[in-house]
C-alpha cells in the first residue's frame, strides 16, 4: 500500500507522470482489486461512466483482469512471471508492453480481434 507520493515518484522517475489523466491508489480508497467499486473509483477518476468504454491493463491475472472484466471493462494482461496465473481471468488481449496498447485499442475500434491485430504486427 504504497502512498500517492511513492507512486508519484516511480512515474516522475519513468518519465510518464505527465502521461496520467487520473490516478486511484488502494492507499486512498476504501476497497482493493478486485472490487468492482476500485474500477469505478479508476472510472470516476478519469471522468468516464461507462465500463464497456474502458480498458484496464495490469499484470495480475486475478486482481487486474478478473476484476476489470467482473467490472464490465475489457482487460488485457502484461504477463510478470512472478504472478501466478487464474482460471477464471481471462484477458481480452496479452501484450509485451504498453507500446502495444495504442495498436490494439485502435484495432478494436475498428472491429478486429487482438488476435488479428497480433497476426499483422507478425507479418
Amino acid at each position: 500500500m504504497w502512498p500517492r507520493s511513492m507512486h508519484e515518484q516511480v512515474f516522475g522517475r519513468d518519465e510518464v507522470l505527465g502521461l496520467i489523466d487520473g490516478a486511484v491508489y488502494s492507499s486512498e480508497i476504501d476497497w482493493t482489486k478486485p472490487h468492482p467499486e476500485a474500477f469505478r473509483a479508476a472510472m470516476a477518476a478519469v471522468g468516464v461512466g461507462d465500463p464497456a468504454a474502458c480498458v484496464f491493463v495490469g499484470d495480475r491475472p486475478y486482481d487486474d483482469v478478473y476484476g476489470a472484466k467482473q467490472a464490465g471493462m475489457r482487460a488485457v494482461l502484461i504477463p510478470n512471471s512472478d504472478v501466478p496465473a487464474c482460471a477464471d481471468a481471462e484477458p481480452d488481449a496479452v501484450i509485451a508492453r504498453l507500446a502495444d496498447l495504442a495498436p490494439l485499442i485502435d484495432a478494436w475500434q475498428d472491429g478486429r480481434s487482438a488476435e488479428e491485430v497480433h497476426a499483422d504486427r507478425e507479418d
